[in-house]
C-alpha cells in the first residue's frame, strides 16, 4: 500500500490541516509573522549577510579544497562514505515515508510559514531601480 493511502498518512494530514486552521489567525501566528519579518530585516541588514552575499572581488582566488593537503583527504573521505549512504537512502522505505511527511507538512500553514521564513530575500535594487545582477 502506498504511503499516501495509508491510515497514518491520513491522520497526519488531518492533524496538519487542523493545526493550520487553528493557527491561521491566532495571536501566536501573528507574533510569529512579526518576529519573522523583524528577523529577516535584521539578517538582511547584518554585515555577515552582506559579506556572504556580495560579489567576489575580481582578484579573488578560488581554491579547490580537494587539491589541498589539509582538507583534501577529509573531502575524499566524506565523498567515499556519503556515496554508499546516498545509494542506500534513494530506494529505501524511510526515504519514501520522509518525503510523504515532508509533502504533508509543506501543505500545512506551519510549513508555509517556515518556508517563507527560510526563503532567501529578493536581490537588492541598484540606484537605477533595477535589480542587481
Amino acid at each position: 500500500m502506498p504511503w499516501e493511502h495509508s491510515r497514518t498518512a491520513g491522520v497526519l494530514e488531518r492533524i496538519a490541516e487542523k493545526a493550520s486552521a487553528a493557527g491561521r489567525n491566532s495571536t501566536v501566528a501573528r507574533a510569529g509573522r512579526a518576529i519573522s519579518a523583524q528577523a529577516q530585516r535584521a539578517l538582511r541588514n547584518s554585515y555577515c549577510y552582506r559579506w556572504l552575499t556580495s560579489e567576489p572581488e575580481p582578484a579573488t582566488i578560488v581554491v579547490d579544497l580537494r587539491e589541498t593537503r589539509t582538507m583534501g583527504p577529509f573531502v575524499r573521505l566524506l565523498e567515499t562514505v556519503l556515496k554508499p549512504i546516498e545509494r542506500a537512502w534513494t530506494g529505501s522505505g524511510l526515504a519514501a515515508v520522509t518525503a510523504a511527511v515532508g509533502r504533508a507538512l509543506a501543505r500545512s500553514r506551519t510549513g508555509q510559514l517556515l518556508a517563507a521564513l527560510l526563503e532567501p530575500p529578493e536581490p537588492p535594487e541598484n540606484e537605477d531601480g533595477d535589480e542587481a545582477e
